[in-house]
């Protein structure tokens, strides 16, 4: 038997832009299924794991920057989403997730893979929708079509981010010999795109502030990539006196004078003034040294430019919340603002990342092989106008300090939640959506915890994935607190004997063992060309050698 109004959730989709569905196997859920399969206008990838296909939804979406469906069956299966819906929650990516339900007298009687679905995702969704089980009246056919529409409406609304639409089915739901596949048109509910901009008499008064002030800074914090962005910040760090922080999430590595090893200098105890205004981009900080000297040196004035309405005061200094576009924001001051000189201030920004610049490079040349120098030599090659995906703990971490040469290079990471789980799953989404050359650099434990994220039959090959394997979590001796406890061995450094090798071959992959530098360097020769499986490069180091290399590469940073 086929359900009409669920063939129409298919075409609302479809009618709304929603082109690319991610579908993990299941019998309630099979007539969703059944439905976006046949859809003419509706790619369909089937992934088992739902926690693997949820981040594989995210990375596609991350690409898009169009909602995503994820499709799943009732029961546990929908839990198995929870940590990739968290993550868009906070990383704002659209997703319309899709779970098929017992109708609800048959919650709670102990029946199989039947669990409370409703409102499941608790505060890290933007809506939870519930369809009618019942459609036999014409106002619970509205209904049902209104609640579609609003899901995927919402989900684009800024910020951005997951939905939940749960559909109670009763049976039978799969289709009877010789049912064909109709979608008759569908009442679509448009939304007005709210072009966000500023007043005059609101650019006066923030123009008032600016010219009163003579030290400024711009952070930027996580931000998907945007060539448009990227050049006005440059045209306006030319022109005004202003000093310019990227993070490697903040993807503004091309702007030639923007300050980006503020990691490393920013360790000391630093005299310098503080900012008469701080205008911050964006969302999550990875520098904890910059987020403590922000916080301790509070500016007279700080604008965040975001948009939508989610308040970021985590500098405790906020005093305009703007819902603006950083791209028009940065535009639009570069028009109104006149030429200045630079102030001692953005000179003492500027030699201090110089200063820092060249002894990071001193030291990671003439230091021992690790980790350190792993990711110096990997982010000195990667190719220009390709993405890097970064995992969580030490990964992200290494690239910010280290900081990436070639132009173009588009940097994503899962900062929502910083968990390791679904790295490999969002780089793969990535690849599949985007078609670049999509280089996943990640740590063994986040490796081996999203192995599922490969487990389907789709096309990798421009995938490649480096992998540093300390042999367990290696991040924890690299913080303050968990070494010096006595059971750090057992609960923080996690040891564990596995490599990268069998689920490379498992996969199809091409595999290097690597555990010195000439052989990476050999290796890298041949890494990012074409090839016709993806690849994995599995660096192995010591732990303990990489600790006393990173402590002491920051010790020579500041010139202890």
């Amino acid at each position: 038997m086929i359900l009409p109004h669920i063939n129409e959730i298919a075409s609302l989709c479809a009618a709304h832009g929603i082109t690319q569905a991610i579908v993990s196997p299941g019998s309630r859920s099979a007539s969703i299924s059944l439905a976006f399969e046949n859809h003419p206008e509706i790619d369909v990838k089937v992934v088992a794991d739902e926690r693997s296909a949820a981040f594989i939804g995210m990375g596609i979406a991350q690409q898009l920057r169009r909602p995503v469906a994820l499709i799943c069956t009732s029961g546990s299966a929908v839990y198995n989403y929870a940590p990739a819906v968290a993550e868009a929650y906070y990383q704002e990516i659209p997703l319309l997730v899709i779970t098929a339900d017992r109708p609800p007298e048959w919650i709670d009687q102990y029946d199989g893979q039947t669990i409370q679905q409703e409102g499941i995702f608790g505060n890290h969704i933007k809506a939870s929708l519930s369809l009618p089980v019942d459609l036999s009246h014409s106002d619970a056919k509205w209904h049902s079509n209104r609640l579609v529409n609003q899901a995927i409406l919402v989900s684009e609304k800024y910020p951005k981010g997951p939905v939940h639409l749960n559909v109670p089915i009763r049976e039978p739901f799969y289709p009877s010999e010789g049912d064909k596949y109709e979608y008759p048109a569908t009442r679509r509910i448009k939304a007005s795109k709210t072009e966000r901009t500023l007043s005059e008499d609101s650019w006066k008064e923030l123009l008032n502030v600016w010219q009163k002030t003579q030290s400024r800074l711009l952070v930027v914090g996580q931000l998907e990539p945007d060539s448009d962005l990227t050049e006005s910040l440059t045209l306006l760090q030319s022109k005004a006196n202003l000093t310019i922080i990227n993070e490697v999430t903040g993807n503004q590595q091309d702007i030639e004078k923007a300050i980006g090893k503020q990691d490393l200098f920013l360790q000391g105890q630093l005299k310098i003034q503080n900012p008469d205004l701080l205008i911050t981009f964006g969302k999550s900080l990875i520098s904890k040294n910059l987020k403590i000297f922000l916080r301790k040196n509070p500016p007279k004035h700080h604008w965040h430019i975001k948009e939508g309405n989610r308040l970021n005061d985590g500098l405790q200094h906020l005093s305009n919340n703007l819902d603006l576009s950083p791209t028009y924001f940065a535009s639009e001051l570069t028009k109104r603002v006149s030429a200045e000189n630079h102030s001692d201030l953005n000179l003492d920004w500027f030699k201090m990342e110089q200063e820092a610049s060249r002894k990071s490079g001193e030291y990671i040349k003439q230091s021992d092989f690790g980790e350190l120098k792993a990711v110096y030599s990997i982010l000195q090659q990667i190719p220009a106008n390709s993405q890097l995906h970064l995992a969580n703990s030490m990964a992200v971490r290494y690239a910010n300090f280290v900081g990436i040469r070639a132009k173009g290079v588009e940097v994503f990471c899962n900062r929502g939640t910083s968990g390791i789980d679904g790295s490999n799953s969002t780089a793969v989404g990535a690849a599949l959506a985007s078609g670049k050359l999509t280089t996943l650099l990640t740590g063994d434990m986040a490796f081996l915890y999203d192995r599922n994220a490969f487990w389907h039959g789709y096309d990798l090959s421009n995938l490649r994935i480096i992998v540093l394997n300390n042999a367990g979590g290696g991040i924890f001796g690299m913080i303050k607190g968990p070494k010096s406890q006595s059971s750090y061995q057992k609960l923080f450094q996690t040891e564990q004997p596995l490599t990268a090798k069998l689920t490379a071959k498992e996969f199809g992959f091409e595999y290097a063992k690597v555990k010195n530098e000439d052989r990476l360097n050999d290796e890298l020769k041949e890494f990012f060309k074409s090839s016709a499986s993806p690849k994995i490069i599995e660096v192995f180091s010591d732990p303990r050698k990489n600790e006393e290399i990173f402590t002491a590469y920051k010790a020579y940073c500041l010139g202890l």
